[in-house]
């Protein structure tokens, strides 16, 4: 009879809150440096972004925008892996901007987050694997 056992799943599910104000890369990069990750399946939903033209990721935020544009990460899923001191980033979602522009078909992870976000994960303590980076967006509309 062959055996039914199964190999010990090494993962951990959490949910964290990241940091506002910051690109999405940068929050999560954060997060997975202080969580002590190497690599995570990652939901998000309804997250305020920014686009404001000029201002670099390192930059304040500004009070008001005046520039630029504001918009919403519907929904977001991505799996992340800490590749030396990058991160990889894979996955698929659906964003709009607020003044009707085109979301376009990837997201630059480097769109602030206009407001801190609550996401859900499930990290796996082992090697990550190798995956193409890029966030493609998927059209919610007819839904």
């Amino acid at each position: 009879m062959a055996s039914t056992a199964s190999a010990p799943c090494d993962a951990l599910a959490f949910d964290d809150i990241i940091d506002g104000y910051f690109p999405l890369r940068v929050s999560l990069a954060d997060m997975m440096v202080r969580r002590g990750l190497r690599q995570a399946q990652l939901t998000l939903s309804h997250a305020p972004i920014m686009d404001v033209p000029g201002l670099g990721w390192q930059e304040p935020v500004p009070l008001n925008i005046r520039s630029g544009r504001a918009g919403m990460i519907d929904w977001m899923v991505l799996r992340v892996a800490v590749r030396g001191s990058d991160l990889a980033m894979s996955g698929q979602a659906c964003w709009r901007w607020f003044d009707g522009g085109d979301p376009g078909p990837a997201f630059d992870p480097m769109t602030r987050l206009a407001e801190p976000a609550y996401l859900l994960g499930v990290a796996e303590h082992k090697d990550p694997p190798c995956f193409e980076n890029g966030i493609s967006y998927v059209d919610n509309s007819g839904r």
